[in-house]
């Protein structure tokens, strides 16, 4: 009755605030979620999730299939990882991400990797706070694409890349006939940003916080998407990097400024030390790392004295 897919299914729609972020995780349209999830709740003959409910709530029957799902599918990775180490190779990748805009560039290095190695599977693992080191302490995660480096053991950071962060917003915006942006000309702004901890937001650590400014008022967007549209709605400013609006500042759809002092943010491949020497791992960071360099407008190269 139950399927891997139907567990991945509920863990992803536990930990996102709307169906559409629950299919952003598994990589998979709107249609096919709602689809997916309603042939589950046929097939058990009850209600999972409470619609209309924002943010997204379980029934009592969706969180026995959610504690269903966080026994299982831990011992199911588990054991393919020891099949694949007994076989001396990699049979699938557990991919995860720290930052939402990442999959942009992400998923064409993906595509490459698949055709490269077909017989390995990729997966993306994201817990609700995009906070993937956790998920690599426990094995879950095979790698990590993060922009923090954390002094945890057995765990290698990779330099990939650094990219500019930069402000966006309404070309009608008062800010637009300016080439770059201070910290204090955000202070009356409302600032747009993905549903995490300002701590974890580059535009509070890196510009706000040392400056001791508090904007006026915070908003959240699931994904860039709805980020990018409500920014062109006139609804407030972001932080976004360059590569991921460079494009719709050309359509003239928002208006980017860098900040007074340029922002740029790194990028790390982090996973256990005892893989260093795997081929899968070696060759999808090879990809990665090109695919970004070659393809991403506002990167540029990053070695461990670049902080």
């Amino acid at each position: 009755m139950l399927e891997i897919k139907h567990l991945r299914c509920m863990q992803a729609i536990a930990s996102s605030s709307s169906l559409k972020a629950a299919a952003t995780k598994l990589f998979i349209s709107d249609s096919a979620l709602s689809h997916q999830l309603k042939d589950l709740e046929q097939r058990i003959n009850a209600h999972l999730v409470i619609r209309k409910q924002q943010p997204l709530q379980l029934t009592q029957h969706g969180q026995q299939l959610l504690q269903l799902a966080e026994q299982v599918l831990p011992l199911i990775e588990q054991t393919e990882h020891q099949f694949s180490a007994a076989q001396g190779q990699q049979t699938r990748l557990n991919i995860s991400v720290d930052c939402h805009a990442c999959f942009q560039w992400l998923l064409p290095a993906l595509q490459q990797f698949q055709q490269a190695w077909p017989e390995v599977t990729s997966h993306f693992c994201q817990d609700k706070d995009y906070n993937g080191l956790p998920l690599l302490q426990r094995g879950e995660a095979d790698i990590l694409l993060t922009s923090e480096v954390s002094p945890e053991d057995q765990i290698h950071f990779e330099p990939l890349f650094e990219y500019e962060m930069v402000l966006i917003c309404p070309p009608q915006h008062r800010l637009a006939e300016q080439a770059t942006v201070s910290a204090a000309q955000l202070s009356e702004e409302t600032i747009i940003c993905y549903p995490v901890s300002p701590q974890r937001l580059d535009l509070y650590r890196y510009i706000l916080q040392p400056s001791q400014i508090a904007v006026k008022q915070w908003k959240h967007a699931d994904n860039p998407a709805m980020l990018l549209q409500m920014v062109a709605a006139g609804m407030g400013v972001a932080a976004m990097p360059y590569w991921a609006v460079e494009h719709y500042a050309k359509q003239q759809f928002v208006h980017l400024l860098s900040f007074e002092q340029a922002l740029w943010r790194p990028m790390y491949a982090a996973y256990n030390q005892h893989r260093q020497s795997s081929p899968t791992l070696n060759s999808f960071i090879e990809l990665i790392l090109q695919q970004a360099l070659m393809q991403l407008k506002g990167t540029r190269s990053l070695s461990f004295n670049q902080n």
